[in-house]
This record gives structure tokens, C-alpha cells and sequence, in this order.
């Protein structure tokens, strides 16, 4: 699963190392939270991206009916959102400023 990838080494980063040789390493497989965090970072990382973009970076780790249930329950806690092309975003919060001059973070 390592290949010195930027993402990839974000992503097995806090997961377990279950074996390594010259030619291979294996890592345990994120939990529903862990998965979540990853898609979060993932999509922070290049803003918008489809479950194929997605499993991609995951492949291996989680299968795409995995990262659609995760994905289906950020979204239900607007933390992601779907265009009509198939792409998730990540739901930031907004700063806007208020006419005293303080701001407010709007999700």
C-alpha cells in the first residue's frame, strides 16, 4: 500500500502496521470513524473528487460500498455534499463578517 505517495502516506499514517518486508508493507484496515477521517482529509486535499477518484486512494484499505456508506453519513451530517456530476466536496465553514466588524462561522 506505501508507494512514498503524498496522500497515501496521509492516509497510513495512524493506521496499524500489521506486517513490512522490502517489498510490501500491510496495515489494518480503518474503522468506520478512521474512514471517515480519511475521506475528510482526502477531499480537504483536492476539493472535489468521485468514489472511483476516492477508491483510488483507498484501494486495498476500503471497498467503494464502504466509502459510499461513509460518504452517505457525512453527508447526513452536512459535512459532504454531491454535485449532479458524481463529485463530493467537503462543507467548510464560511466566515463572513458581521457589520461590527467581528465574524461568524456559517456552515
Amino acid at each position: 500500500m506505501e508507494t512514498g505517495n503524498r496522500n497515501t502516506n496521509s492516509i497510513v499514517k495512524n493506521l496499524s502496521k500489521v506486517y513490512e518486508d522490502p517489498d510490501i508493507v500491510v496495515y489494518t484496515a480503518p474503522n468506520e470513524d478512521e474512514l471517515k477521517d480519511i475521506l475528510v482529509s482526502l477531499l480537504r486535499a483536492n476539493e472535489r473528487m468521485s468514489i472511483k477518484d476516492l477508491h483510488s486512494h483507498l484501494s486495498g484499505l476500503a471497498s467503494e460500498d464502504k466509502i459510499r456508506s461513509a460518504l452517505s453519513d457525512l453527508m447526513k451530517k452536512n459535512r459532504v455534499m454531491i454535485d449532479r456530476d458524481g463529485y463530493f466536496y467537503l462543507v467548510e465553514p464560511i466566515e463572513e463578517y458581521e457589520a461590527d466588524g467581528t465574524y461568524n462561522d456559517y456552515i
